[in-house]
């Protein structure tokens, strides 16, 4: 998958190379995991965490995170099934946004 293709905030840049490779290893092991449980070839597993990051409006990195996550913390008894890969689909979520120091309440009682 080319940048053009990755959501626009799906570059962020911390200043690490170690970071890169480590997202890059995490979208690489969640496509692997979209592969085998939806016996989809590599470019489609991509398009799904792709789309699953477009929806959330998170970069590419982070919805695989997210995905990997999500299997871990499932009891998979019988093995990575096509429900449990969708339940983790699912559950990828936006970030929560910074609160900025306006948007708490300010005490207007006089």
């Amino acid at each position: 998958m080319s940048s053009v293709d990755q959501p626009q905030d799906a570059h962020v840049d911390d200043g690490t190379a170690s970071s890169a490779v480590a997202g890059e290893a995490m979208i690489e092991r969640a496509k692997s995991v979209v592969v085998v449980a939806q016996r989809v070839d590599e470019d489609e597993a991509c398009q799904i965490l792709f789309d699953a990051a477009r929806k959330a409006h998170i970069p590419l990195r982070m919805a695989a995170d997210q995905v990997m996550t999500a299997l871990e913390a499932e009891e998979c008894r019988d093995g990575l099934t096509h429900e449990a890969l969708m339940r983790a689909l699912g559950a990828v979520h936006p970030l929560p946004r910074p609160r900025a120091p306006d948007d708490h309440p300010t005490n207007t009682a006089a």
